[in-house]
């Protein structure tokens, strides 16, 4: 019984070891887990005799088999494509049952929303950590923009898969997972337009966070013609640049127009 369950531990940390690379893309439950570490030791540090609960064997394992058909999805997409991709294989991969798999996403097209919404998230805060401050705003939006188009050119069939499920949604129980991708970058654009107000000159009172959206809507309906075969992905960064210009410069204080000289009325001999 001792053999069995030396063998079982076995298993599972080598499991476990495999799985490690991928569960670096999984940064909202990282930062949870984060989270409630720092809280522990704040607490500890105070003296507090309140104790956050270790999270339970069942937690644990839910976690576990999430992040093992996570990156079973990731990489079967990967090596196969979408299309070519089927819940079977993503639930063997993962070593679990179809029904199981089923638990945690209803069709693989959740599954492919899921797995680019950790992505996207990382691209985004990667993108926006890297941003040049101090370069033209317009040439900041373009550095997080490029970035994005970076993710999506490394595999144009997925990309597009992807692009058709999140703009018109089939599942409705992934709208708070596209939602919360979209709250992440709307507040990022926000904060790059409120570091640029002052040397950009750019009008008070502003919402922030609808000129994100507005931004990332241009930069959306671009993607989409690229990914459609309409654009170029050259042309597609050259258009995007001109309409970020053009919006950047309607957000500015309009400057004041000089005043019109009164026109002298001539008296009419009599």
């Amino acid at each position: 019984m001792h053999a069995a369950a030396a063998k079982g531990a076995i298993d599972n940390a080598g499991r476990s070891a495999k799985l490690l690379p991928y569960r670096n893309f999984l940064r909202i439950r990282g930062k949870e887990q984060v989270g409630v570490k720092q809280a522990v030791g704040k607490r500890a540090a105070k003296g507090g005799a309140e104790k956050v609960p270790p999270v339970g064997r069942r937690e644990r394992n839910k976690r576990e088999k999430l992040d093992r058909i996570l990156a079973s999805a990731r990489d079967l997409f990967a090596a196969k494509g979408f299309s070519d991709t089927t819940t079977q294989e993503i639930a063997e991969r993962a070593d679990i049952g179809t029904g199981t798999l089923f638990l945690y996403a209803k069709t693989k097209e959740d599954l492919l929303i899921m797995v680019f919404k950790d992505e996207m998230i990382e691209t985004s805060q990667t993108a926006f950590r890297k941003v040049s401050p101090e370069a033209p705003l317009v040439d900041q939006l373009m550095q997080v923009f490029g970035a994005m188009v970076t993710y999506h050119s490394r595999d144009l069939p997925l990309a597009r898969a992807l692009i058709r499920e999140i703009t018109i949604l089939a599942n409705p129980d992934r709208r708070e997972d596209v939602r919360s991708l979209m709250r992440i970058i709307y507040s990022g654009i926000g904060d790059i337009i409120a570091g640029s107000r002052s040397r950009e000159k750019i009008r008070a009172g502003i919402d922030l966070a609808l000129a994100g959206e507005a931004l990332f809507g241009i930069y959306y309906i671009g993607l989409i013609g690229w990914l459609n075969g309409q654009i170029t992905k050259q042309a597609f960064l050259k258009r995007l640049r001109a309409k970020l210009a053009l919006s950047v410069e309607g957000l500015r204080v309009a400057p004041a127009e000089p005043a019109t000289p009164a026109r002298r009325t001539r008296n009419r001999k009599s």
